[in-house]
């Protein structure tokens, strides 16, 4: 067992530093976002605040909207607010339109339910918001 763990160990430590790896580094805009959206996604898609366990979502810089009727500064995210309600921990998805450039930079979310064809909060990586 005593030969193992040297093993062990070095796979523990390269899987942790792989997934250190992966988290995006923030810019400042998108930690602005996530902010923002951490005190509006949950409250806004009628989840109680008190509930509300932690919020994220899709990363805003990455998913800027292409269409010239807005800025080019303009974003579309889902974010998830977790929460726990007497049943249990549950979840609440939510579409939020924000602007980085905007004062602020979103005041709403909307509840979002799954549509056929439409993404999924799991379609892209979720970030947490703080």
């Amino acid at each position: 067992m005593k030969r193992w763990t040297p093993t062990v160990l070095f796979a523990a430590l390269a899987l942790a530093l792989t997934s250190c790896a992966g988290a995006p580094a923030l810019s400042q805009q998108d930690a602005e976002a996530l902010e923002t959206l951490a005190q509006v996604a949950g409250p806004t898609s009628n989840v109680d605040p008190a509930a509300i366990t932690s919020t994220e979502c899709w990363l805003p810089s990455d998913h800027l909207i292409d269409d010239e009727s807005v800025s080019d500064t303009t974003w579309r995210v889902l974010c998830r607010a977790h929460y726990t309600d007497s049943s249990g921990e549950r979840y609440q998805d939510a579409t939020c339109v924000g602007d980085f450039d905007a004062q602020p930079m979103l005041d709403h979310c909307y509840r979002w339910a799954y549509y056929s064809g439409m993404p999924s909060f799991e379609d892209f990586p979720g970030v947490t918001a703080p």
